[in-house]
């Protein structure tokens, strides 16, 4: 399962011919029970804080589109303070240009496809289709 995720996630990165790729998912903490959630799968990365981050539900680009249910974009990022401190992940890959999807299964959020340039990239609506139906394409995995 692991390896099919990650050569999905590989390939995602070269269809759409982007620097960065990432796939956030949750786990329930047995002991806890509260959920975590975590970039998994990583294509493109610089090194490896990613795996440091604790995303929020309603915090940071995961957490925003686990919360919403919706797509996220942003641009120029780099030059944006604010968004660097709330969006830790465009902080430590250096991304400018980001979009981000839900994986939804049966209408529940089950993961976060984040998509990264790290040029000032302009998406096109032809781009984020495709980026969208590579993020429905991921539910067969999870």
């Amino acid at each position: 399962m692991t390896d099919q995720m990650q050569q999905a996630i590989d390939q995602i990165k070269a269809d759409l011919k982007v620097d960065f790729v990432a796939l956030a998912l949750s786990t329930v903490n047995e002991i806890t029970k509260i959920r975590v959630i975590r970039w998994r799968y990583v294509a493109g990365n610089t090194n490896q804080n990613y795996k440091k981050i604790r995303l929020q539900v309603g915090k940071g680009i995961g957490g925003i589109v686990w919360r919403t249910g919706r797509s996220y974009q942003a641009t120029d990022l780099q030059k944006q303070l604010e968004k660097l401190v709330e969006l830790p992940i465009t902080r430590m890959e250096k991304l400018e240009t980001i979009a981000a999807f839900p994986v939804l299964k049966s209408g529940e959020v089950k993961g976060v496809l984040l998509l990264g340039y790290r040029e000032k990239t302009s998406v096109t609506e032809e781009f984020l289709s495709a980026a969208k139906g590579k993020s429905n394409e991921l539910i067969v995995y999870l």
